[in-house]
């Protein structure tokens, strides 16, 4: 699979037509012809992509922190009800990209890249204010020969073609988008746009507006210097000086603000630097006195507690787990460490117990819930799992990671319709909707359950049958 697999979507996407005369007014989404269902479905379409990408760093603590940050800066906006997605590609190279239906991935290397929580955050704030004013969508408008379906198709149609080689059909649609983007380049308009909101919400979420001059000035410089292709994200937000001057003159205009890391941009950042070492680099990186700075300190205990773990040198990550609580830090992350390290002992209740007490003080973080349901389930309490993990579903129905954990602990709990009821779920969500109807005729054919739950199961196959019909007859089209 190529590397850029999503790169090239976004640029396609960024870039598929200039304006034509009589674009709507910037910020005037209600004349644009892509309506907000078509997109979240194509939203729905990017996330399958995403995560089935072999750079797709599955770790709910990264995607809670961005979650966090996102939050702060959608609540300041002018569209706070607008749901996002935040994702992460592991990637050296510099990049974001905002698409369809608030869907938002981030490279791993732009963490890196990152010299404070604000400089982060003033990336995550542009590309929030492209999904605002529904930039990506406008730009689709105005593609008048382009059906919603065909939109649709040509968008998984690129993302296919990046990942295998043998859709010929695709490879061709892939190959169009491509000879559009190499023609055609994104807006200033729209860039400039996306600066001046994405620059308020930084200012009112209480970040330094300061840092997303520094961070794009130092980014340009280092371009200049030398273009290996690190810097992807001014390849697909094309900075001038025109545009960083027009930045620093409106952070002129508000006032100073000195702003401290959290503690959790700073082990995120360490969690993430850790993914391109083996263990044994990270000790010898993290080896000696810890530094006298308290974040610094708590990168130290934390990054040597997690390359221990990998290890199964769980004496001394018990020993860096208690240097690291002597500091008095308060973070979700240092609780899931403390439950990792609990288990790693094979000590589940105490994992179980740190894990319940943290939710209540931490009760946005859907690690810490993944993190319980794994230490009952491991501890052998199934029916406990299996609670928390319906109690959690009463708040999101298209979360496929509990449904994963739920059909675990209904398998431990010999509950086969309701396991495979779960497990159908997951693939729905996955987009695979032949596996998903599999699994429920497994279930209704296991003849357990009681008549309730058959005929839930019954109802949501024929629901099943319905939309893969639906489908069929939209790929005839």
């Amino acid at each position: 699979m190529k590397r850029r697999l999503l790169a090239g979507l976004v640029a396609f996407l960024f870039t598929l037509r200039a304006f034509a005369e009589g674009l709507p007014d910037l910020g005037d989404s209600a004349q644009a012809d892509l309506s907000p269902q078509m997109e979240r479905q194509i939203g729905a379409a990017i996330i399958r992509e995403i995560r089935s990408d072999a750079r797709y760093v599955d770790d709910p603590e990264i995607e809670d922190y961005l979650d966090r940050i996102g939050s702060r800066l959608v609540a300041v906006s002018a569209t706070p009800s607008q749901p996002y997605h935040y994702y992460v590609l592991q990637d050296k190279s510099i990049n974001a990209a905002a698409t369809l239906g608030g869907v938002l991935y981030f490279h791993t290397g732009l963490f890196v890249a990152a010299q404070s929580e604000s400089e982060l955050a003033s990336v995550m704030a542009h590309e929030i204010s492209h999904v605002q004013q529904r930039h990506m969508a406008r730009m689709l408008s105005q593609q008048q020969n382009l059906g919603y379906m065909m939109m649709a198709s040509l968008v998984l149609a690129i993302l296919a073609s990046r990942s295998s080689g043998n859709a010929a059909g695709a490879t061709v649609m892939a190959g169009q988008a491509a000879m559009a983007s190499a023609q055609l380049a994104y807006s200033r308009d729209f860039e400039r746009e996306a600066d001046r909101i994405g620059l308020q919400a930084l200012d009112a979420a209480g970040f330094d507006t300061r840092e997303m001059v520094s961070f794009f000035e130092r980014l340009d410089r280092a371009t200049r210097l030398f273009d290996s292709g690190a810097f992807a994200y001014l390849r697909s937000h094309p900075l001038t000086t025109e545009r960083i001057s027009d930045i620093a003159n409106r952070v002129q205009q508000t006032p100073y603000r000195q702003v401290v890391d959290s503690i959790d941009f700073s082990l995120v950042k360490a969690k993430i630097e850790s993914l391109e070492q083996v263990p044994q680099d990270t000790l010898l990186r993290y080896s000696g006195e810890p530094p006298q700075r308290t974040n610094a300190a708590a990168i130290h205990w934390y990054s040597r507690a997690r390359a221990h773990l990998k290890l199964n040198q769980v004496a001394d990550a018990q020993a860096d787990l208690a240097a690291l609580r002597r500091i008095g830090l308060e973070s979700p992350m240092i609780e899931l460490l403390d439950a990792d390290v609990a288990r790693a002992a094979s000590a589940n209740d105490a994992a179980v117990k740190t894990l319940r007490a943290a939710r209540v003080r931490f009760p946005q973080s859907r690690a810490l819930v993944y993190g319980e349901i794994d230490a009952l389930l491991a501890g052998g309490h199934p029916k406990e799992a299996a609670a928390s993990a319906m109690d959690q579903l009463r708040f999101d129905l298209a979360d496929d990671r509990i449904y994963s954990r739920l059909a675990k602990a209904n398998a431990a709990l010999g509950k086969r319709l309701a396991q495979h009821r779960a497990q159908a779920e997951v693939y729905y969500l996955h987009g695979a909707i032949d596996s998903a109807i599999e699994q429920l005729s497994l279930g209704l054919r296991a003849r357990d359950g009681d008549q309730y739950e058959k005929a839930a199961a019954e109802a949501r196959l024929a629901e099943f049958q319905d939309r893969r019909r639906e489908l069929e007859r939209d790929r005839r089209r």
